[in-house]
């Protein structure tokens, strides 16, 4: 049960990303994405906490998040979300990346 649970969230995480990301605050003439940076941010935390609900939590809060992404490719027009720009391409290497880096960090001892 906890399993499906993390994957669901990581189908949750996975979409919120997908909407928050391409938010950009702009000042002095320069774009600053404050949404890419918080939808990174908050998949790394989220994956750091699955882990501590399972002992590979994060993995499968990764699988939801990568059904995600996977679901927006095969829609029929292609992905409206995450577009093929520096915005949606950072946000899904720097989501897999934090997923990945989550996953096989070395745990803290005494857990």
């Amino acid at each position: 049960m906890k399993r499906a649970a993390l994957v669901v969230v990581g189908v949750y995480v996975g979409v919120l990303g997908a909407f928050v990301h391409r938010h950009v605050w702009r000042l002095h003439g320069v774009d600053w994405p404050w949404g890419l940076v918080l939808a990174v941010l908050v998949t790394y935390a989220v994956v750091l906490a699955a882990d501590r609900i399972s002992p590979v939590g994060g993995a499968w809060l990764g699988l939801g998040w990568g059904i995600v992404l996977l679901a927006e490719q095969f829609s029929p027009g292609g992905s409206y979300l995450v577009a093929s720009d520096w915005l949606g391409w950072s946000f899904t290497l720097g989501s897999v990346g934090a997923i990945v880096i989550g996953v096989v960090r070395t745990p803290r001892l005494g857990q």
